[in-house]
C-alpha cells in the first residue's frame, strides 16, 4: 500500500470516527433525526472513500461500483440534515430519491463506460455537486441564523468543492495511459480538502447543532418567562377581581347592616312618634271639659314626638355618615369654624328638654378654628348625646373648650356623672357597636355607631379622641382637633 493509499485511507477513517462522536454528543440535545441524516451520510461518506482509496489493490466493482455510490449516499443525507436545520422538514423522500437516480446512473456509467478517464471524471462531476449542494446549504443556514460553525462548514465543503474542480480539471487534460496511476499536486490538494472536510465539517455540524439547542433552550427559557408572566398577570388580575369582589361583598354587607340599622332604629321611634303626634291630635280636635288641660297634654305629647324624631334624625345621620361619608381615608375639608356656633349647632341636634343640663366651660380665647364644620357638628352631638343618655336625668354635663400647645390643638371636653364605663368595655369604646348596659335611651345612635362615628372624625382630622373616668364618677371624652 504507498503512501497515498494510506493517507486515503486514514482521510476515510476520520469520516468514520468522526461521525460517531458527534452522535455521541448531540443524539440527546438535538433533533435525533437530524444528526442521525448527518451521521449516516458522514459514515456512509467515510466507507465509500476508504473502499475507493484501496482502488489499486482491490476489484474496480468493489472500488469504484460500490465505494462510489456509497461516498455519494453521503451527500444527500448530511444535505438533507442541513435542510431540516434551515426548517425544510418536508419532501426528504423526493430529495433523497433524486440523489438515489444519480447514484444509479453513476453505477451505469461504472459498468457500461470502458474509458477509466471518463468514469473518473463523472465521480468527480458528482462529488463536487454534492461538495457545492453542501456549502451552500450551510451557507444558507449561516445566514438565517448567524452561526459561525455554519459558515466554517461552508468554508471546508468549498475548499473540497475547490479541490474537486482542480481535480477534474486536471483529469481531462491528463494522458488516459496514465490516469490509473496518476497521482499528482491536485489530488494531494483534494486529500488535505477531504481531511478538512472529515474534521471541520463534523465540528461545524456539532456546532450547528449545540448553537441550535441553544438556542431552542433560549426560547424555550424566554416562552416559559413569556408563561410565568402571563400567569402572573392573571393571578393579579384574579387578585382585583377578587378584591373587587370582596369590596362589593363588604359594600352589600354594609348596605344590609345600614338598612338593618335602620330598621332597628326608626321602625319603633317613628312609631311612637306617631302613637304620640295621634294622641296629641286627638286630644286638640276632641278636647274634653278641661280645655287648658288638655293643651297641655297635647304639648307633652308633641315634645315627645318631636324628641323621638330628634332620635331617629340622630340614627339617620349616624348611619348615613358611616356609610357615605367616612368611608373613604382623604383628610376632612377644613374651614375656619366659629366655635360657639359649632357647639351651638351641635346641641341643636339635642332634644330641647336636656339643654338645661348642659353647661359650657371656656378656658379658651379662640374664636376660630379650621375644622370640617359638619363632621365636627356630628362628632360633637353624639359625644353630648352619649353622656346625656349614660348619666342621671338631672345631673350636668358640661363641655369644655380649652387650648394644647403641646400638640397645638383646639380641645373639648365632654364630663358627665354617670356611673363611668366599665373597664373591659373601655379599649374598645371607640369601636363599631361597642354600647354599654346603662344607658336609659335603648334605641341610642346607630347600633354602637355614635362613638365610633366620633373615632373616624377625629381620624380625619389628624386628631384624636380618648375617654377616661373620672374622679368621683362618670366619665370624660377628650376630642383633640389639630390646628
Amino acid at each position: 500500500m504507498t503512501q497515498w493509499q494510506t493517507a486515503s485511507l486514514i482521510v476515510g477513517m476520520m469520516h468514520v470516527a468522526l461521525p460517531l462522536i458527534a452522535w455521541n454528543i448531540l443524539y440527546r440535545k438535538h433533533d435525533r433525526r437530524s444528526v442521525a441524516l448527518w451521521c449516516s451520510g458522514s459514515l456512509l461518506f467515510g466507507f465509500g472513500f476508504m473502499l475507493i482509496s484501496l482502488r489499486e489493490s482491490q476489484p474496480i466493482w468493489l472500488s469504484f461500483t460500490l465505494g462510489g455510490p456509497l461516498a455519494f449516499a453521503g451527500y444527500p443525507l448530511r444535505c438533507a440534515a442541513l435542510r431540516r436545520e434551515l426548517g425544510r422538514r418536508g419532501g426528504e423522500s423526493a430529495y433523497l430519491l433524486r440523489w438515489g437516480g444519480v447514484m444509479l446512473l453513476y453505477a451505469a456509467c461504472q459498468v457500461s463506460i470502458d474509458e477509466y478517464r471518463l468514469r473518473l471524471a463523472v465521480a468527480n462531476v458528482v462529488h463536487l455537486s454534492g461538495a457545492v449542494t453542501m456549502g451552500w446549504l450551510a451557507w444558507q443556514v449561516h445566514r438565517r441564523s448567524r452561526y459561525r460553525s455554519a459558515a466554517l462548514l461552508s468554508a471546508t465543503s468549498g475548499v473540497l468543492a475547490i479541490a474537486l474542480a482542480l481535480r477534474l480539471f486536471a483529469v481531462s487534460l491528463s494522458d488516459a495511459s496514465t490516469l490509473p496511476t496518476l497521482v499528482s499536486i491536485d489530488f494531494g490538494l483534494m486529500l488535505v480538502a477531504a481531511f478538512l472536510a472529515a474534521l471541520y465539517g463534523n465540528l461545524g455540524y456539532i456546532g450547528i447543532a449545540l448553537e441550535s439547542a441553544n438556542r431552542k433552550e433560549l426560547h424555550s427559557t424566554a416562552a416559559l418567562a413569556r408563561e410565568h408572566e402571563r400567569l402572573l398577570q392573571t393571578e393579579l388580575r384574579v387578585r382585583e377581581q377578587s378584591a373587587l369582589l370582596e369590596e362589593r361583598s363588604c359594600l352589600l354587607a354594609q348596605r344590609d347592616e345600614m338598612l338593618g340599622a335602620l330598621a332597628h332604629e326608626v321602625r319603633q321611634p317613628l312609631n311612637n312618634a306617631l302613637a304620640a303626634l295621634t294622641s296629641a291630635s286627638h286630644a286638640i280636635e276632641h278636647p274634653d271639659a278641661d280645655s287648658t288641660a288638655a293643651r297641655a297634654d297635647a304639648a307633652v305629647r308633641l315634645r315627645r314626638a318631636n324628641s323621638v324624631l330628634m332620635q331617629v334624625n340622630s340614627a339617620l345621620d349616624n348611619t348615613l355618615s358611616d356609610a357615605v361619608l367616612l368611608a373613604g381615608d382623604a383628610p376632612a375639608s377644613r374651614q375656619d369654624v366659629d366655635v360657639d356656633v359649632l357647639l351651638d349647632l351641635a346641641l341643636g341636634d339635642i332634644d330641647p328638654q336636656s339643654h338645661d343640663r348642659v353647661r359650657r366651660e371656656r378656658l379658651s380665647a379662640t374664636r376660630t378654628a379650621g375644622m370640617n364644620t359638619g363632621l365636627m357638628r356630628l362628632a360633637l352631638r353624639n359625644v353630648i348625646a352619649n353622656a346625656l343618655a349614660y348619666s342621671p336625668p338631672a345631673s350636668p354635663v358640661v363641655v369644655r373648650i380649652a387650648d394644647s400647645d403641646e400638640p397645638l390643638a383646639l380641645v373639648f371636653e365632654v364630663c358627665d356623672e354617670g356611673p363611668g364605663i366599665d373597664a373591659k368595655l373601655l379599649p374598645r369604646l371607640f369601636t363599631r357597636g361597642a354600647r354599654g348596659d346603662q344607658v336609659r335611651n335603648r334605641h341610642g345612635h346607630g347600633l354602637g355607631l355614635g362613638l365610633y362615628i366620633v373615632r373616624r372624625v377625629m381620624e380625619l382630622h389628624g386628631g384624636q379622641v380618648s375617654a377616661e373616668a373620672r374622679q368621683g364618677g362618670g366619665l370624660k371624652v377628650r376630642l383633640v382637633v389639630p390646628q
